[in-house]
């Protein structure tokens, strides 16, 4: 069994390796490509516009699966862009308290007043030391935040053209479709005009029953000349015309009798 699905692996990638190198891998393919496109030809052109015309259509499921996820991230930016407002105040406020320990701390020589309250000068500097630390990684995650809030912005920026894009795309491929349609109509209707015949079916008919008729007539007057030729009996001696007096004596034998005489009549 393993030996047969070896012979049939074998043969599959001989048959292969021969497409792959050989002519008939080209006539292979400009015969598979002279089938899609013969099947292509085939099909209307009324079915294709239709399908292209659906595909169109089914542009606007799209267009709103982008319109919520768009909307979904102009909502995340709008929040990221609150949320860098908050911090920049954040680090505004940060910053002034900084000033203050730092005004504080530098006049002082025994003990530092801020705030309403007095501390060491070690204290003092511990909690400088730890506003400045505070403020530098309100800094750093104001960078974060902005850095993002730009690259978010610009995504949105170029899913919002995307999407002006596709709508314009849209409407301009309706409009060859109609286009498309339109001409089509008039193809079809010139198609129709350079295909239009004449009914002269009656006019044929009459055609053929006359040359029937003169062909009867030439058949007749044929035989006749044939018949003529071939016939061997004499032709009939004409005979000469009968004169009135031929006829009344041929009649007068028939019936027995003399003729009449003029003085006869006479009486």
């Amino acid at each position: 069994m393993f030996k047969k699905i070896g012979i049939a692996v074998l043969a599959v990638v001989a048959g292969m390796f021969i497409l792959r190198s050989t002519h008939l891998g080209a006539y292979a393919r400009t015969a598979w490509h002279k089938v899609r496109t013969t099947v292509k030809h085939e099909v209307p052109i009324e079915f294709q516009l239709d399908t292209i015309r659906q595909e169109v259509a089914e542009l606007m499921p799209d267009m709103r699966k982008n319109i919520g996820l768009v909307a979904a991230e102009t909502v995340a930016v709008q929040r990221l862009r609150e949320e860098v407002v908050t911090i920049h105040e954040k680090l505004d406020g940060e910053l002034e308290h900084v000033r203050g320990w730092r005004d504080a701390l530098d006049n002082a020589t025994a003990t530092v007043s801020y705030g309403g309250r007095s501390y060491s000068v070690e204290r003092a500097k511990e909690l400088l030391a730890r506003k400045v630390g505070a403020c530098e990684r309100c800094k750093t995650e104001l960078r974060a935040k902005e850095d993002l809030l730009e690259a978010r912005e610009k995504g949105l920026d170029a899913e919002r053209d995307k999407l002006a894009t596709m709508k314009a795309q849209k409407e301009q491929y309706e409009v060859q479709i109609a286009q498309m349609e339109a001409e089509l109509k008039s193809l079809r209707l010139a198609q129709a005009r350079s295909s239009f015949q004449l009914d002269d079916s009656r006019l044929s008919r009459i055609k053929g029953m006359i040359e029937d008729v003169r062909n009867q007539m030439k058949t007749k007057v044929v035989e006749a000349e044939m018949v003529a030729a071939f016939n061997d009996e004499p032709a009939p001696v004409s005979k000469p015309a009968q004169s009135k007096a031929d006829v009344i004596k041929a009649a007068n034998d028939l019936l027995g009798e003399a003729p009449k005489t003029k003085l006869a009549d006479k009486k």
